[in-house]
């Protein structure tokens, strides 16, 4: 896509996942702002996967290219149900697009449950540990990043993230309709949104690409941002999302 005289890009939207923040994407910020106005969300206590939709299209004007990690995936595609004339790319990573799983009620309610009793630190390592890779597991300096970002979070914010994911829509319907251009892309090791997952949307969305992410986990833009960066910037290139 070219962008005419006084015609601004599209305006980069970067949505985190659950129990994270804008340090998501501290390696994407830099690169992706030299192609556009770039927008790392806040989705700290949402009520709604859908209201937190409405609030970050009302924070921008004109079109926008959403990246979406995990639970931020979820938000993205509500910005896509809700306005799809504006949503020029959209790119999901480590996430899902199903409703509520069998078991995953009781699973979500006990970590919560956790989490009110002894606090986030009470859950901080057995859930990274389900998120990341072995390697990642002995990177001290990266460990201490996430650490530090999770403990940032308030169980209430937490508590409310998760009822938002409890009460998500199934989107498979909203998928086969999605006309802008889209990348899926996953960690090889991502136990949690498996890239078997995203093939499963790769062949519902029409035209949508996919990239699997060597040796990285359900944090891939920790585990692997530079292999993110450059498959998002190459993938907007070749799209002529940007210019």
């Amino acid at each position: 896509m070219s962008h005419p005289l006084n015609t601004p890009p599209p305006s980069w939207i970067l949505l985190h996942g659950l129990l994270c923040d804008a340090d998501t994407w501290s390696d994407f910020i830099g690169p992706l702002s030299r192609t556009g106005p770039v927008l790392a969300a806040n989705l700290s206590g949402i009520a709604s996967l859908a209201q937190a939709a409405e609030d970050v299209l009302a924070r921008v004007r004109g079109p926008v290219i959403v990246v979406g990690h995990s639970m931020g995936g979820r938000v993205a595609l509500e910005m896509v149900r809700q306005a799809p004339e504006r949503v020029r790319g959209l790119v999901l990573m480590n996430t899902g697009y199903k409703g509520l799983g069998e078991g995953e009620l009781e699973k979500r309610h006990a970590i919560v449950q956790a989490a009110k009793a002894g606090g986030i630190a009470a859950i901080l390592e057995p859930w990274l540990a389900g998120m990341i890779t072995p390697d990642t597991a002995g990177d001290a300096g990266l460990m201490r990043r996430m650490r530090d970002m999770v403990l940032r979070s308030s169980v209430a914010s937490f508590a409310s993230q998760i009822q938002a994911l409890i009460e998500r829509p199934d989107a498979g319907g909203l998928l086969p309709g999605i006309a802008c251009p889209t990348l899926l892309m996953s960690g090889t090791q991502d136990r949690w949104s498996p890239l078997s997952r995203h093939e499963d949307m790769a062949r519902l969305i029409p035209g949508a690409e996919l990239s699997a992410i060597p040796d990285a986990g359900h944090m891939a833009p920790f585990e692997a941002p530079a292999a993110c960066l450059r498959g998002i910037l190459d993938w907007a290139a070749r799209r002529h999302l940007t210019a």
